[in-house]
């Protein structure tokens, strides 16, 4: 077999592969002959079907069998030959397939690229800082009573936490729209869930109040027919509400599981779930920065074929989340910078895995099978389901090993300190 290689762009190599017609010829005999043992044809006993009617039948389908075979069997040889490391699938452009001649063809293919890691110890990584207040314990508090939040209606104007009721109708260049007009609509000033230049027009108002206002709809709208247009709405006050929360009372604390009714044990409960998901944010946010850190200080050519595999895979996961049929509905453009960093922040791991040689710790990967089925009520099921899984085991050590890579960042890099809030750093984007 020879191989002759070609650099053609940065990752991309075209590799010229001829394969000598005996090889092909060997192989086409061996099955022929294979073939003749086992095929039934009319008029011949099994077994002993004559070789040139076998050739005759069969000659054309097995020879694109055995040059089909032989081009992937060949392509493989020739990537360990060169020791490379292919990127995807290679497009092969036969050059010659003639029974009585050398198999020729062209394999063009990209190549993983060669990664220079940069100097992590030069890499800044910021720590969040968060303590629990009081104030912070005392505004899970106030979350846990809004369910039960009493509302009484008023007759002065309305601010920030009142709830305003509103009969509301929206048009578009004189025209009603869909989904633009509603009554008895209840909103909690300062909630955010409407649009904010609509909800800013409602503080002050007082009941039977009837206004009218312009909305621009901001170019990310979900309704993309309504996106950027400029509306028109009329609305009608109809009440004007404060909010009472119930009292922290027994009663209230006994809900919670807490026999005795002890506020403060039911504090100190608060505190400790509050713990937990601070924990958690704060390995989350310090996972986030090293990554960011990595993808921002390693650059370097990606394989297009990673990339588009990868946009394939995203598409597919957002058409199951959003119920999306049409896959036109979904460019390529939406998953692009996605997918690159996803390749890179893999390829950047596996190198620095690789090269510092980081073994994967099982001590952890049982941990973290323990933390994934502690939510469950038969957690001793879920974690022999893993085991046994393949896939989804490979899951849990792949974000293990990211965990530890993480660890490994965080011991080499120059680390600083981030204050903030518990408020901000858990309920807002940090």
């Amino acid at each position: 077999m020879q191989v002759s290689l070609e650099t053609t762009g940065a990752l991309e190599r075209k590799m010229t592969i001829e394969v000598p017609a005996e090889k092909v010829s060997s192989a086409m005999q061996q099955r022929l002959q294979r073939m003749s043992r086992e095929v039934k044809i009319s008029g011949f006993r099994p077994g002993k079907v004559p070789m040139r009617v076998v050739t005759q039948r069969f000659g054309k389908q097995i020879f694109q069998e055995v040059v089909a075979d032989t081009m992937q069997s060949t392509y493989q040889e020739a990537i360990q030959q060169e020791k490379l490391r292919p990127a995807g699938s290679p497009q092969i452009e036969p050059l010659n397939l003639e029974a009585d001649q050398d198999l020729k063809y062209i394999a063009t293919f990209e190549v993983y690229p060669e990664i220079n890691l940069a100097d992590i110890s030069e890499v800044e990584i910021a720590i969040a800082e968060v303590e629990i207040a009081e104030s912070d314990i005392n505004s899970m508090l106030d979350k846990l009573r809004a369910p039960k939040m009493k509302w009484n209606e008023i007759a002065r104007k309305a601010k920030k936490d009142d709830q305003v009721t509103i009969d509301f109708k929206g048009s578009i260049e004189g025209e009603f729209f869909e989904g633009g007009s509603q009554d008895d609509f209840p909103i909690v000033l300062g909630s955010g869930s409407l649009l904010p230049e609509f909800e800013e027009q409602l503080f002050d108002v007082i009941k039977d109040e009837e206004k009218s206002f312009e909305v621009t709809f901001p170019k990310d709208y979900m309704q993309k027919d309504l996106a950027e247009k400029v509306a028109t709405f009329v609305i009608k006050v109809k009440k004007v509400e404060a909010g009472e929360l119930p009292a922290l009372d027994e009663d209230f604390v006994k809900e919670f599981g807490i026999e005795d009714g002890n506020l403060d044990a039911l504090k100190e409960q608060l505190k400790s779930n509050m713990s937990v998901e601070l924990e958690q944010r704060k390995k989350a946010f310090v996972k986030g920065r090293v990554m960011q850190s990595l993808f921002d200080t390693n650059e370097f050519e990606i394989p297009n074929a990673l990339v588009k595999q990868e946009i394939e895979a995203l598409r597919k996961q957002s058409m199951n989340e959003i119920k999306v049929k049409d896959e036109s509905k979904l460019p390529d453009s939406l998953f692009e910078e996605e997918a690159k960093r996803r390749i890179s922040l893999g390829l950047i791991i596996g190198e620095i895995v690789q090269k510092n040689e980081l073994q994967l710790d099982s001590d952890k990967v049982t941990d973290q099978l323990n933390m994934i089925a502690s939510s469950y009520n038969q957690p001793e099921e879920v974690i022999q389901y893993y085991r046994n899984n393949v896939q989804a085991m490979a899951s849990v050590e792949s974000l293990v090993m990211e965990e530890q890579v993480v660890d490994w960042v965080l011991n080499q890099a120059k680390k600083t300190s981030k204050s903030f809030t518990f408020d901000e750093f858990v309920n807002k984007q940090v």
